[in-house]
């Protein structure tokens, strides 16, 4: 049986809580904007400060679902390149959506979806690193 070292828990760990993060994020979206229209710009904001859309709120679970089933199936760091580039993909399309025009952007982020993506794909990073430092890959 191998041995896994302490940065694989920490990644596990970052990978989980990212996972549960997302799932709030979508649960309390849908409370906040409800299940109706795909694609329609909303002038929402969850807490007062996040974008909110349906389709983003799907966008949300699914990404809760796949963190939290890669940590709790001890795959955090296989994982976690993937979803850097996932995490980057959608702050970029936010910061584009943001810079010309924002208009008919479907998931209606704002800077500060921008920024939480980011943070996202930098603890996606620190958990391949770390894991990669600590020789578990």
């Amino acid at each position: 049986m191998v041995s896994r070292g302490p940065a694989h828990h920490r990644g596990r760990l970052v990978v989980v809580a990212l996972g549960v993060l997302y799932l709030v994020l979508a649960a309390v979206g849908l409370a906040t904007v409800g299940w109706h229209d795909f694609g329609y710009e909303e002038p929402v904001r969850m807490f007062g400060f996040l974008g909110v859309s349906t389709l983003l709120c799907v966008v949300h679970a699914l990404l809760g679902v796949v963190l939290t089933t890669a940590g709790l199936r001890r795959a955090a760091t296989a994982i976690a390149p993937v979803l850097v580039v996932a995490f980057v993909a959608m702050a970029v399309f936010g910061a584009v959506a943001k810079i010309f025009g924002g208009s008919g952007d479907p998931l209606n982020f704002n800077w500060w979806n921008v920024v939480l993506y980011l943070v996202s794909a930098a603890a996606c990073v620190y958990v391949y690193v770390t894991a990669w430092r600590g020789g578990d890959r």
